[in-house]
């Protein structure tokens, strides 16, 4: 193939602007990750052009990006849908750049994210629109944005978007109430080494996420004001 290599990159949203969704406030999250994605994917393809190789920048176009992030190294697949990052957790947007510029490819990683999610629902229990599933991931396609023989839990987007197209509001509540949606912190960077090395806790771990308030939905007036 004439573009051998593919360069993932992931950009944190805020954590402060995911606390807000469902708002308009809390939509900016994600667009002002966009705007950073172009600039700065576009950037790089460039840089690796004036280096004599070619390259061509993308964001949610041309190829599906959660599968490329996995195979980078950059996370683990969610029940969310969603590539979840040991860093961010699943508070990034992806990109990504397809060139001939030899590089050296990263692996596959696991700190576990795929048991956790197995235990814990969270993301299904708050979601408005009834799009994400309970249960054990499965290899069939619920709507006809799924993929057929792909073992995990499949979104129905029809759900999820129907839902924001009625309420007329970007939702990321499954971002907002993912307990790896953390800040960094020595708290924590403990909980997610708990998480990859001490797997028996995931459930006390899903208990103690509610328990402390994690994940509830912040007030716009308040983040202006602050």
């Amino acid at each position: 193939a004439e573009y051998k290599y593919a360069i993932v990159l992931a950009f944190e949203m805020s954590y402060e602007l995911i606390k807000l969704s469902p708002t308009h406030t809390g939509a900016a999250g994600p667009t002002t990750a966009y705007g950073r994605m172009a600039l700065t994917t576009g950037s790089l393809a460039q840089f690796i052009r004036y280096l004599g190789y070619k390259a061509i920048p993308m964001g949610n176009d041309t190829a599906l990006s959660i599968p490329i992030a996995i195979d980078a190294g950059l996370g683990e697949l969610s029940r969310i849908g969603v590539l979840i990052t040991p860093q961010y957790g699943p508070r990034v947007r992806l990109s990504k750049i397809f060139t001939d510029l030899p590089l050296v490819p990263d692996s596959p990683i696991e700190f576990g994210v795929w048991d956790f999610c197995m235990k814990c629902e969270k993301c299904a229990r708050f979601c408005p629109g009834r799009a994400i599933m309970y249960g054990e991931p499965i290899d069939r396609p619920i709507s006809i944005s799924n993929r057929d023989g792909l073992l995990r839990w499949p979104i129905d987007a029809e759900k999820c978007f129907g839902w924001w197209a009625r309420n007329e509001v970007v939702c990321s509540n499954c971002i907002r109430v993912c307990p790896f949606n953390k800040p960094q912190g020595w708290l924590h960077e403990a909980v997610r080494w708990g998480v990859k090395n001490m797997r028996w806790l995931d459930s006390l771990l899903v208990k103690a996420d509610d328990l402390l308030g994690y994940g509830k939905k912040a007030e716009a007036e308040n983040f202006w004001s602050s």
